[in-house]
């Protein structure tokens, strides 16, 4: 195997499990904050030290870039997403809002083909819908086992797909730094107002300003370990580790939080990934097929 390809599976695995911690210091900072104060708290510190990198690195913190159709999508998708999943995580179990967010992959799948316009075969669109039946089971809408809060991590799922999809249509010569920085910022601002509503807890415990705080250099670490794997690899041998983090996630809710993932959710899990894996594999025999049959006409 090629040794790149080594070392950016390797880092992804990596930023995987830095992100399922950071979900985890998330998850105990809610329990001592409003969640809109944690999510302030992660924003501000976001956007300082990707603001500072920007600076560094001679980038403009303002830009009319900001206002193209591409990136005000992106911002917008990222805010969803970000404030419906931390909002989730307060709300129902760590294993639970993890498991939802793997079938992330499946709606970029359909987001490429309704938005972009990519061509997706019958049998990615079986994927498609063989993951949302795995969705369906965790979920568990009408039954005895439903919680309407995971509904939020379903749409922060789909907010990241969002987010994933349109920012194919964005100008190379952005940098992800400057996208990352407007995303805290705009986050920032966001996070403040909904925090009105909820209320500030001025007297939240240590515990919980400790959580914020490791959670958001686990975030940025994690982005920083993810951004190299993708570099340094290729894409479509890295990306399937992407779903080591519900591993991770298993087993940091199993281990530190008590929790206790019934069978439904994890068969649906289970269903999910495997149709994500299969849309993954299934993509990148087409990319592989379709040069050969131009070049043989």
């Amino acid at each position: 195997m090629n040794p790149e390809n080594m070392r950016a599976m390797l880092f992804m695995v990596l930023s995987m499990a830095l992100f399922a911690t950071e979900d985890f210091f998330i998850k105990i900072a809610t329990a001592g904050m409003p969640a809109m104060q944690v999510l302030f708290v992660l924003s501000v510190g976001g956007a300082f030290i990707f603001g500072s990198i920007c600076l560094a690195r001679g980038m403009p913190l303002i830009s009319r870039d900001l206002l193209l159709p591409g990136v005000a999508a992106r911002n917008g998708a990222e805010i969803v997403a970000t404030v419906c999943f931390i909002t989730a995580l307060s709300l129902i179990p760590l294993s639970l809002a993890a498991a939802i967010l793997q079938a992330t992959p499946i709606f970029v799948t359909a987001g490429a083909a309704i938005w972009l316009g990519e061509t997706v075969g019958w049998r990615r669109w079986l994927a498609v819908l063989v993951g949302l039946f795995g969705v369906l089971l965790i979920l568990r809408p009408g039954f005895e086992g439903f919680r309407p809060p995971a509904l939020l991590a379903l749409v922060a799922a789909m907010g990241l797909a969002t987010r994933d999809v349109v920012s194919r249509r964005i100008p190379r010569r952005i940098s992800t730094v400057q996208l990352s920085f407007w995303a805290y910022a705009l986050l920032s601002v966001v996070s403040a107002v909904l925090m009105v509503p909820g209320g500030v807890s001025l007297d939240a415990g240590v515990t919980a300003w400790r959580a914020a705080g490791f959670a958001t250099v686990l975030g940025v670490f994690g982005y920083a370990v993810l951004t190299a794997a993708t570099r340094l690899g290729d894409v479509s041998a890295v990306i399937p580790f992407r779903y080591t983090r519900l591993i991770f996630a298993l087993a940091i809710g199993t281990t530190l939080l008590g929790e206790r993932p019934d069978a439904l959710t994890l068969i649906g899990a289970a269903i999910v990934v495997s149709a994500g894996l299969y849309a993954i594999w299934r993509e990148r025999q087409v990319r592989r097929i379709v040069p050969f049959s131009r070049t043989a006409r």
